[in-house]
C-alpha cells in the first residue's frame, strides 16, 4: 500500500510540472484570470447635426407702450385685453375740459393779435399819408422862401413835420411787425392747446393686439417726468420671436441663418421652427456667467404662442449629411497597452505622408503653380527637420513638437503662410483663406479597430463636426463598416 502511494506521488510531480509550464507558455490571461473583451461599434455614415442649447422668453415682434403724455381724469376706456386695433383707434380718453377751455382762450387771443395787426397796419397808412401832406407843405414853403414870400423859418418847420412823418411811418411798420409776430405766436399757442386737447384721446399708433391693460374709468393719470403704461400692444402676433440667453462658450459658433428648434410647455409633445436672425453684441454678465442675446423669428400659426412663454431653443450651428462619423467613446478610448500604439507609430513613421497629402490637396484646390508647390514643400521641409532636431534634444522626456500637435498645426500653417502669402494672387488668397477656415474647423484624433487577429489597431484621423453622440471622420484610415473600440471589459473565461 504504501509503495502504490509513493508511485503516485512521483507521478503527479512531473504532471504537475507540465501545468505549470502550460500555464507559464500561454501567459496570465490563460489560466482562471480575467480576459479582455472589446466593445465595437461600426464606423457609418449619417447626419450630425452641432446644437447650441439655450431658452428665451416669447416676444411679439414689435411690441409698443402707449402712455399719456397729460395728467388728468380717464373718462373712458374702450379696449379691454386681447382687443384688435388699428392705427388711430381710440383706447382711452382723458377729461378735456381744461384743454378744451385753453384752445377756447388760445382763439380768443389770436383773434385780439389780428385785430391789433388791422389797427396798426391802419395807423400806418395814417402815417403814410401824414408824410405825403408834409412832403407837399416842403415843396410849397420852399417855393415861396425862394421868392421871400414866406418867413426862413416856416420853411424850416416844413422840413420838421416831414421828418417826423416820416419816423411815424417807420414807428407804424415796426408795430405792424410785432402785430405779425403777435399774431404767430398766438397761432402757435393755439396749435399747442389743440394738441393738447388731441392727446386727451389716446389713440393707436400700430396695427396689433393689445395684451395689457393698467388704467381703468375715473383713475387719475399723472404724466410728469416720464409718460405712465396705459396699455401694451403686440403688433401681428402671425410672427414672433425668441431672445435666447446664449453661453459665451457657445454663441460662437451661433450665426445669422441658423436653424431653430423650440418648445414651449403649453406644447409638450409639438416642436416648432425658427431661424437665427440677429446675434446681439451686448454681453449680460449675472453672477460671474456672461451670454448673449440670440434673437430667433418664427411663424406663429393660429397664434398659440403667447408673448412671455419660455421657449427651450435647440439651435443647429451647423449639419452634415453623409458624413463618416464614429461614436464619441472611441475617440476617447485607449488600449491599457501601449504595443499596438508603438507598432502603429514605427508603421507609420510618426507624420507619415500626411504632409505630402496636404500638398496635394492645397495644390488641387487653389490651383497652385509649381514654384508655388515647392515654396510649401520647402517649408514644411525645414518645419520638419527643427521637429526631429527638437524632437532628437528631447527624446529623454518624449518633448518636441510631435508631443503637442496643437503647436506643430499652428507653426505649420504659419509656415505655410508665411510661404505662399506673397505668391498668392486675389482668387487664391481667398481660396487659402477658405481652406484655412477648414482646416481650424478640424483637429486631430485617435481610433483604435478591432483587427483580424483580435487585436487594437490603431487609426490616426482628423475629425470635425460633433454632436452628444458621434464625431465627424474628415480625414484618416478609417473605412465605412470598420468596427471601432468604444471600451474594453475584463471578463472571467
Amino acid at each position: 500500500m504504501a509503495r502504490r502511494w509513493s508511485s503516485l506521488f512521483t507521478l503527479a510531480i512531473p504532471v504537475a510540472a507540465a501545468g505549470l509550464a502550460a500555464i507559464w507558455m500561454l501567459g496570465p490571461e490563460s489560466g482562471g484570470t480575467k480576459g479582455v473583451v472589446y466593445d465595437t461599434a461600426p464606423a457609418s455614415k449619417g447626419q450630425i447635426r452641432k446644437i447650441v442649447s439655450t431658452s428665451g422668453p416669447v416676444r411679439a415682434l414689435v411690441t409698443v407702450s402707449v402712455g399719456s403724455q397729460l395728467s388728468g381724469q380717464v373718462d373712458d376706456v374702450n379696449v379691454d385685453f386681447n382687443s384688435e386695433v388699428k392705427p388711430g383707434d381710440i383706447l382711452a380718453t382723458i377729461d378735456s375740459k381744461t384743454f378744451a377751455a385753453k384752445v377756447a382762450q388760445a382763439k380768443a387771443d389770436l383773434t385780439a393779435a389780428e385785430a391789433a395787426l388791422a389797427n396798426q397796419e391802419a395807423a400806418k397808412l395814417k402815417a403814410v399819408a401824414m408824410l405825403q401832406a408834409a412832403e407837399t407843405n416842403v415843396a410849397r414853403q420852399e417855393g415861396l422862401a425862394e421868392k421871400r414870400l414866406a418867413p426862413q423859418l416856416t420853411f424850416e418847420t416844413a422840413i420838421r413835420d416831414r421828418d417826423v412823418a416820416k419816423a411815424d411811418i417807420a414807428v407804424a411798420e415796426a408795430q405792424v411787425q410785432s402785430a405779425h409776430a403777435s399774431i404767430a405766436q398766438r397761432k402757435a399757442a393755439l396749435d399747442q392747446a389743440s394738441v393738447d386737447l388731441e392727446r386727451a384721446e389716446i389713440r393707436s399708433p400700430i396695427n396689433g393686439t393689445v395684451i395689457s391693460r393698467t388704467v381703468d374709468p375715473g383713475q387719475t393719470v399723472a404724466a410728469s417726468l416720464q409718460a405712465p403704461e396705459l396699455f401694451k400692444i403686440a403688433q401681428d402676433l402671425s410672427r414672433i420671436r425668441i431672445e435666447a440667453q446664449v453661453n459665451e462658450a457657445d454663441v460662437g459658433a451661433v450665426a445669422e441663418g441658423n436653424a431653430a428648434t423650440f418648445a414651449v410647455d403649453a406644447y409638450p409633445d409639438r416642436q416648432f421652427e425658427g431661424r437665427v436672425t440677429q446675434v446681439r453684441l451686448a454681453a449680460t454678465e449675472l453672477n460671474s456667467v456672461v451670454t448673449y442675446t440670440v434673437i430667433i423669428e418664427a411663424a406663429n400659426e393660429g397664434r398659440k404662442l403667447f408673448p412671455g412663454m419660455t421657449a427651450n431653443v435647440m439651435i443647429v450651428s451647423d449639419m452634415r449629411d453623409g458624413a463618416l462619423r464614429v461614436p464619441n467613446d472611441a475617440l476617447r478610448f485607449r488600449p491599457k497597452t501601449g504595443v499596438a500604439e508603438t507598432r502603429e507609430r514605427r508603421e507609420d513613421g510618426g507624420q507619415g505622408d500626411r504632409g505630402a497629402r496636404m500638398v496635394e490637396r492645397l495644390k488641387a484646390e487653389m490651383q497652385l503653380s509649381e514654384p508655388q508647390v515647392a515654396a510649401v514643400r520647402q517649408a514644411m521641409e525645414e518645419l520638419g527637420k527643427e521637429m526631429r532636431a527638437s524632437s532628437e534634444q528631447t527624446s529623454f522626456v518624449g518633448g518636441g513638437f510631435g508631443r503637442d500637435r496643437g503647436e506643430f498645426r499652428q507653426k505649420m500653417m504659419s509656415r505655410i503662410e508665411q510661404a505662399l502669402g506673397p505668391l498668392l494672387s486675389d482668387d487664391q488668397r481667398a481660396a487659402f483663406r477658405r481652406w484655412k477656415e477648414g482646416r481650424e474647423a478640424v483637429r486631430p484624433g485617435v481610433v483604435w479597430v478591432l483587427g483580424k487577429t483580435g487585436a487594437p489597431e490603431r487609426r490616426n484621423v482628423r475629425v470635425g463636426l460633433a454632436d452628444d453622440q458621434m464625431t465627424e471622420i474628415v480625414d484618416g484610415k478609417l473605412e465605412e463598416g470598420e468596427p471601432v473600440i468604444t471600451r474594453a471589459r475584463d471578463v472571467k473565461p
